[in-house]
């Protein structure tokens, strides 16, 4: 299992403002080579009765120390991690859990290039009120 990011319960209060139920376990992915846990698994009803489903990867990059690093390895997690669920066959959609400050900062054009060019979801959280700000698809 891996570390959870500082800001990881603030997500999933969040999300569950918004309707959704998160499960109490990261979700787990076995491939021969690769184990892999992603820190969200959650559904929501829709219309009484349809279940929509999502994952997603929180990153919260430490306010004071976020630098181009964290921004490479937040974007190859999500990347490597959507290609093993389409390797498994899994069509869950997968985001990239993040503030909404540091979509505001450390997001730069070029980053929301990259966001848009390799079609990253991103589910854009405002810590302070526990709600999400925006879902970019």
């Amino acid at each position: 299992m891996s570390r959870q990011d500082f800001c990881h319960n603030q997500v999933i209060r969040a999300l569950q403002k918004d309707g959704w139920v998160v499960d109490d376990r990261q979700f787990r992915l076995r491939l021969p080579s690769r184990l892999i846990f992603i820190d969200i698994h959650a559904t929501k009803n829709s219309n009484g009765h349809r279940e929509n489903v999502l994952l997603a990867e929180v990153k919260c990059f430490p306010e004071s120390q976020a630098d181009t690093t964290d921004l490479y390895q937040a974007l190859g997690q999500y990347i490597l991690y959507r290609s093993v669920l389409a390797e498994s066959e899994i069509s869950i959609p997968l985001y990239l859990a993040i503030p909404d400050t540091i979509y505001q900062t450390v997001f730069d054009s070029s980053a929301r290039r990259a966001v848009q060019e390799n079609r990253i979801k991103l589910l854009i959280v405002n810590l302070e009120t526990e709600r999400i700000s925006q879902w970019i698809n």
